[in-house]
């Protein structure tokens, strides 16, 4: 078994609940406005969200691209008129303020931890939105570092952004370097581009399009990794 002795986790759908944040958040919203708030108009920003945060992970569009432009199309699929340079505003900070744990993931933390590890956390998105969602989740003290995106100025896969990680930490042999994500396009990739060891969390069972050395569906399974 290799020795690592530095983890890089992701934040958002592995260690915090994003999809139920993201809910929260954007139910919030939309109903501050006088929008649409159902079930439906929530899956459905979530989806057009998606979407331009792929495009970005692409290189196709810029990231300031995403914000105002996700709640433009929402708007624009419902006939509906608004400001949405006020609402992309006010969902983030609603965003900021909602914290969800995965199941399993402070116990997971506190055994890594324990067990001598060293741990980042490495997270697309905004600083001020994502260091508010750790530190409320109450994870932040588990982290010996937190590496974000728009720190970095390069996002989850490029290489560029896992060289502005390792540049700020004391161990530079990247094969005692693991990736632990749940994201295929962002975390394995990111892994593959930067030639360090990934480990996917998939709970869902999804199909691979990228190979990682590790797998597992439960969070406390990557005890029998570490």
């Amino acid at each position: 078994m290799i020795e690592y002795t530095t983890l890089f986790l992701d934040v958002d759908n592995t260690l915090l609940d994003f999809n139920k944040a993201e809910a929260h958040a954007v139910y919030r919203v939309l109903k501050e406005h006088n929008l649409p708030c159902d079930e439906e108009a929530i899956k459905l920003y979530s989806d057009i969200n998606l979407s331009f945060w792929k495009r970005f992970e692409r290189g196709e569009i810029e990231r300031d691209m995403i914000f105002e432009s996700r709640f433009r199309v929402f708007l624009e699929h419902y006939n509906a008129t608004g400001d949405v340079s006020a609402i992309s505003d006010r969902y983030c900070a609603n965003l900021a303020d909602e914290f969800f744990t995965v199941d399993g993931a402070k116990e997971l933390l506190k055994y890594l931890k324990d067990k001598g590890y060293k741990l980042y956390a490495t997270t697309n998105g905004f600083a001020k939105t994502q260091f508010n969602r750790i530190r409320g989740a109450g994870l932040e003290p588990f982290f010996d570092k937190i590496f974000i995106s728009e720190d970095a100025r390069h996002q989850k896969p490029d290489k560029e952004y896992f060289d502005f990680v390792i540049s700020g930490i004391p161990e530079k042999n990247i094969t005692k370097m693991l990736i632990i994500g749940d994201s295929q396009s962002s975390d394995i990739l990111g892994g593959i581009n930067s030639g360090i060891d990934t480990c996917w969390y998939n709970p869902h069972g999804s199909k691979a399009k990228y190979q990682s050395k590790y797998t597992v569906t439960r969070l406390s399974q990557i005890k029998k990794i570490l």
